[in-house]
């Protein structure tokens, strides 16, 4: 008995565990990263996807740099002519200078061939060239080039609404004042990759760098995801920016495609490790669970929302004030991604175009529910099904009442009349 006892309860753990299972395989875990902060958004519309610790504040290393390509797209053509300046060449690894060939102060390059070592190289020197350039100081020392780029950086970061980023450095060299968040990270991407002249870079795996005196310097990229003869190569990655210093960690900023669908993943503070794998790995990681994620539905389409009291007068102008309850509805799916962000940020409102029951139409929108999340605003029509054939017909006793007093009133006026035009012709 006490065997058989054993048995049943062994029997109902097992069940409740393969229960368990089932339904965390049917909702999908959480990615298994490394990384302290991390995040994923969608590249359309800026939605947040998946996070872990996303405002905590991390060093961003050489993703850095993203913000340096925007303010360098936004200030110079690609044919424009740049100087190699002092505070460049005083650059340590990994710079071009430093790593593969001696580049002299004052040689021209490119804007274009700049922005190509910079970010699929990752070069630190060619960040502090550009800021210089930029900024029309080539003569200035490092710590006044930071001084006098990060002003425009930290302008950009303003622009870009970020609440939690301040930037020192071009390259984003360690300075215990340049830190920033998985998340303002996500923006800074999503920003540059829209920059077409940006991802056109961030794409390519192989480069010749070159300067206008002749210098040339084949690069690869530093972006192992894109590189087909890497284990870790991912077909659906488009292109993505690197970092690392000691106290960063390793970080990395990707954008990927898949089946159309494109998201931005941010992975910051990954463990380091001499194969430089685990950023790489922990972006596969976050990505595939991403793209698992599907939209939540907070109201269907057709169905109702709410209703919502107008009063009107039945005559349009004249007469008692009623009230009627139209519902509220909406012609396409309302939709969000589920996750603890977005449920506790998430506010829904609704503004109505008219208040007059008189003027709503079939088919035509009579206002707007508004989604806004973090970064987001979404907008959809809404609709009722309430007409003016309705208010006629909520007031049919009403207007019978009415057109009989009406009548009454007409047959007694009458009345009225001929009593008078007999008495007329009597004195007649």
């Amino acid at each position: 008995m006490k065997r058989k006892i054993i048995y049943i309860m062994l029997t109902i753990a097992m069940s409740l565990s393969i229960t368990s299972t089932a339904f965390a395989d049917e909702k999908g875990s959480a990615p298994d990263i490394t990384a302290k902060a991390a995040v994923a958004i969608d590249a359309s519309t800026g939605e947040i996807i998946y996070s872990k610790n996303l405002d905590a504040r991390e060093y961003p290393a050489s993703t850095t740099k993203l913000l340096t390509a925007l303010i360098l797209t936004e200030t110079k053509k690609p044919s424009d002519i740049l100087t190699y300046t002092t505070s460049a060449k005083n650059q340590p690894s990994a710079s071009l200078n430093v790593d593969k060939k001696p580049i002299n102060v004052g040689e021209k390059i490119t804007a274009k061939n700049a922005l190509s070592g910079m970010l699929i190289y990752s070069a630190n020197d060619i960040a502090y060239m550009i800021a210089d350039n930029i900024v029309g100081k080539p003569n200035d020392n490092i710590k006044d080039t930071n001084t006098d780029f990060s002003l425009l950086m930290n302008k950009e970061v303003t622009k870009l609404g970020l609440k939690n980023t301040h930037f020192v450095t071009p390259n984003g060299l360690h300075d215990p004042d340049h830190y920033s968040t998985a998340y303002d990270m996500s923006i800074i991407g999503k920003n540059a990759f829209e920059n077409k002249t940006i991802l056109d870079t961030v794409e390519q795996k192989n480069y010749v760098f070159q300067t206008e005196d002749g210098l040339k310097i084949p690069i690869v990229s530093s972006n192992k995801l894109i590189l087909n003869n890497l284990s870790l190569y991912d077909s659906t990655c488009i292109g993505g920016k690197t970092g690392f210093t000691n106290q960063a960690g390793r970080c990395l900023v990707a954008i990927f495609n898949r089946d159309g669908r494109k998201i931005i993943g941010v992975v910051m503070n990954s463990k380091n490790e001499p194969s430089d794998t685990q950023a790489s790995k922990d972006m596969e990681a976050l990505i595939n669970y991403s793209y698992s994620i599907k939209d939540t539905n907070l109201y269907s389409a057709n169905d109702a929302l709410s209703t919502k009291s107008l009063t009107y007068k039945p005559f349009i102008f004249l007469g008692p004030t009623k009230t009627i309850e139209i519902p509220l509805k909406v012609s396409k799916n309302v939709q969000y991604y589920a996750n603890d962000v977005n449920n506790k940020e998430k506010t829904i409102s609704t503004t109505l175009n008219t208040t007059n029951p008189w003027k709503i139409k079939s088919n035509t929108s009579i206002g707007t529910l508004t989604l806004k999340e973090r970064g987001v605003t979404k907008n959809y029509d809404i609709y009722t099904t309430v007409t003016t054939s309705d208010l006629l017909s909520q007031n049919k006793l009403l207007y019978t009442i009415t057109s009989i007093i009406v009548l009454l009133v007409i047959m007694l006026a009458i009345r009225i009349r001929n009593v008078k035009k007999r008495r007329l012709r009597r004195r007649e």
